[in-house]
């Protein structure tokens, strides 16, 4: 499961995805809102790297030889094919 954090500045809540809240959109009943289960805020959930023991949320994507990581900068693989 993928890990999520609640970006409200008030807010500290740390869980995994399927921890958050979700409901219909009630402006757009065909699409979803994500909510934190803590504070209540709505749409502000972020994913969060998926390095052991990273809270820092993911800004990166990369193919790997063991499958796709999604890191935070600090956490992105290095380029294997570097000279």
């Amino acid at each position: 499961m993928e890990k999520v954090r609640c970006n409200e500045i008030r807010c500290d809540w740390k869980g995994e995805e399927n921890d958050m809240l979700t409901a219909s959109n009630p402006f757009e009943p065909t699409e979803t809102i994500n909510g934190c289960p803590e504070c209540l805020e709505v749409n502000t959930i972020v994913y969060i790297c998926d390095e052991p023991g990273c809270w820092n949320e993911r800004t990166c994507g990369t193919p790997t030889g063991n499958g796709y990581r999604s890191t935070c900068g600090e956490h992105k693989p290095k380029d294997q094919n570097a000279s």
